[in-house]
């Protein structure tokens, strides 16, 4: 009997040495059985392991070029990715932030805390540094610089006080750090991320045939506005950051050149950013009085007249004029709150539990009305005129400055590109004017008006 040649079975079968016959059938370019069967149980390295072998320095800028969807699709998927994040948040975020949540110098400006403490004189207003996890995110003011380098700082009326050095520098800190600090601006960014997706969709409520999503042009713009509005809303809709001060409770009026700290800190931002605030505040205030407080005549006009005053009213949120007020209380909250009560909304049956939600968030919320509105028209105006006085009747010109109506209820302008090519070339002619308005104030604070900022309210008499 001549000797018998192994075949495939017999070697994937383990009762042969794995060996390849010598003579192979025509088809000798196909893969033969046993290296099908050592390419299946052949164990491959894992792509998990290798990169969960990586060294620190390498995952840290390996997560660090990641967007920040993915940032949190990693952490949640690897215990040791998650670790090595709230370690090294600061180092692995920023650079994150720098690119998704642009423009990222007013995103960092979100958390400083500290100039509320320290109005400069006249109450012009001026930044703090801020930190995250140690690192420098954006750096204070020139001009509060040299107030801590010579050891002083100024009151909110405008007096020198003297302060030991490292005190002045820890009140213009404002450092994040550990895990409590994560927690803030990861939730901050959900909220910037989430108003993304819900503002095209309230941006055409008037015009949903022209609904579509944002340009990333546009969301920088959104985001922008975004930043400004939050930390106006955490300085002047909190009275806990004016504690000791009583420029929360009152309103210079001697407009246009008011030297109230509102509109001067609007004053720092160009008329092309004020434009597209006003228009994210328009937007924002009427999907508030629309889906969340709407009044009883705009309920009753709703149901066609089909329901009664009485069966209105257990809906809406009183008469027109207190509905301005309630609605002017409502909106003193910051972008995330009033981001969840428009998106949660149905999760409140009655407007009892709503209002209990507000003032939790908000405990100060009924001491006065948002004073937002007043400050952004005033500063706008101010800069109307200063244009007049400028070009004089040039300025009035068409094309020469943007329609005060331009966006919301529109389809276009705003946060939204403008319909006509010259009105939008507009943006970059005003986008060089941020600070104007500061030289205005060369009367003393006694030949201004102040008036008391109305108390606010969230329930409705009727």
């Amino acid at each position: 009997m001549g000797r018998q040649e192994p075949s495939p079975t017999a070697a994937i079968q383990g009762h042969w040495p794995v060996a390849f016959p010598k003579a192979l059938p025509d088809n000798s370019n196909m893969p033969s059985i046993s290296n099908k069967q050592r390419a299946v149980t052949q164990r491959l390295p894992s792509a998990t392991t290798e990169l969960d072998g990586l060294p620190v320095e390498v995952l840290i800028e390996i997560l660090s070029n990641l967007d920040f969807d993915s940032l949190i699709e990693m952490t949640h998927v690897n215990k040791r990715f998650k670790r090595l994040f709230e370690t090294n948040w600061a180092a692995v975020l920023i650079p994150i932030l720098k690119q998704d949540f642009s423009p990222a110098e007013y995103f960092f400006r979100v958390f400083d805390v500290c100039a509320p403490n320290i109005v400069m004189a006249f109450n012009k207003f001026h930044d703090g540094d801020v930190r995250f996890d140690g690192q420098l995110v954006c750096s204070r003011s020139p001009e509060v610089v040299k107030s801590t380098r010579s050891g002083r700082r100024h009151d909110s009326h405008g007096a020198r006080c003297d302060d030991d050095d490292q005190e002045v520098t820890d009140r213009w800190l404002t450092n994040l750090s550990s895990k409590d600090g994560l927690a803030v601006v990861l939730k901050a960014c959900r909220a910037v991320k989430q108003w993304e997706r819900e503002f095209q969709r309230l941006r055409f409520v008037r015009h949903p045939e022209h609904s579509r999503i944002l340009h990333a042009h546009e969301r920088e713009r959104l985001r922008q506005s975004l930043y400004l509005w939050w930390r106006f809303a955490r300085y002047f809709h909190s009275s806990c950051h004016f504690e000791g001060t009583e420029d929360v409770h009152r309103f210079w009026l001697r407009r246009p050149d008011s030297p109230d700290v509102r509109c001067n800190y609007l004053r720092q931002f160009s008329t092309t950013q004020l434009h597209e605030l006003w228009d994210m505040w328009e937007t924002i205030r009427a999907a508030v009085s629309r889906e969340v407080c709407p009044s009883t005549v705009a309920v009753r006009e709703e149901s066609g007249n089909s329901l009664s005053r009485a069966e209105a009213a257990r809906v809406g949120w009183g008469d027109p004029v207190e509905n301005d007020h309630i609605l002017a209380t409502i909106m003193k909250l910051c972008p995330e709150d009033i981001l969840h009560i428009l998106v949660y909304r149905h999760q409140y049956a009655t407007k009892a539990s709503l209002v209990q939600f507000v003032r939790l968030r908000n405990p100060f919320i009924e001491d006065s009305i948002e004073m937002f509105s007043e400050s952004i028209q005033i500063v706008l105006r101010e800069r109307e005129r200063m244009l007049l006085d400028e070009l004089g009747t040039d300025a009035l010109a068409p094309g020469s400055y943007f329609p005060s109506s331009s966006g919301f209820p529109k389809r276009y302008g705003g946060i939204i590109d403008h319909r006509k090519a010259a009105t939008e070339r507009l943006r970059d002619t005003y986008s060089k004017d941020a600070g104007k308005g500061f030289h205005l104030f060369h009367l003393p604070r006694q030949y201004y008006i102040c008036v008391a900022v109305p108390a606010g309210r969230l329930v409705a008499s009727s």
